[in-house]
């Protein structure tokens, strides 16, 4: 399921309540209902499902008078919902190195970056003995590694596979041979031919790969029987 996160041009009563706590040290559903305007019912009712979703705690002020109310935070898993600016500060960073040192030290770090990737879903694939099997299996694993995955078979023996999201978009939009080397993973992984249609560092909506079995030539045919 794609994580929702705040809209800041018409957000929702949901998102300004995030919003407000984002803002604040800890506010309880009296002082919330106060700044939206709304009854303390209804907030305590949105207050209940974000803290069902993991996305605020609470913990209990005591008063002077009275007796004591619930006060609500965010929780850390709620941080992920507010803009996050990772993927610029990492592109600039690596621009900096490859002032420093050369663009061959950029290369290889990313590179092996794909690399540990690779060995991820290396234990995934390794005993599929089948194309489609191995396909299949890249995609689940993908797709739960948030790159909002889907595959389909074009025929017997070609498929297509397609990426809606890039973590690291920005600095594949300035380095393509993070591309690149997501193509050579995607060859040894699956033992196919891979050949990419299109990728979102480049504008397309999403990176297509076609799959088809290797060709083997009538010499290498020959050689191996």
């Amino acid at each position: 399921m794609q994580r929702a996160t705040i809209a800041p041009d018409r957000p929702s009563t949901r998102e300004q309540l995030l919003t407000l706590l984002k803002k604040s040290e800890g506010l309880t559903a009296d002082q919330l209902a106060r700044m939206l305007g709304i009854t303390s019912m209804a907030v305590r009712k949105h207050l209940a499902v974000l803290e069902r979703d993991g996305l605020v705690t609470t913990s209990l002020l005591r008063r002077k008078v009275g007796r004591p109310a619930r006060l609500y935070r965010l929780s850390e898993r709620a941080d992920a919902l507010f803009p996050q600016h990772y993927d610029a500060v990492l592109t600039e960073l690596l621009s900096d190195l490859a002032s420093l040192d050369g663009p061959a030290k950029v290369d290889l770090l990313l590179r092996r970056r794909v690399e540990r990737t690779g060995q991820t879903l290396a234990r995934e694939l390794a005993a599929l003995p089948t194309l489609r099997e191995r396909v299949r299996r890249l995609a689940e694993t993908l797709d739960a590694l948030g790159y909002y995955t889907t595959w389909e078979e074009l025929d017997g023996e070609t498929y297509r596979l397609c990426q809606y999201h890039c973590p690291i978009r920005e600095v594949a939009v300035h380095f393509p041979v993070t591309c690149d080397a997501e193509v050579e993973l995607y060859r040894g992984l699956l033992r196919a031919d891979v050949e990419r249609q299109c990728r979102l560092a480049a504008g397309a909506p999403c990176c297509c790969y076609v799959i088809r079995p290797i060709a083997v030539s009538p010499a290498d045919a020959h050689a191996a029987s």
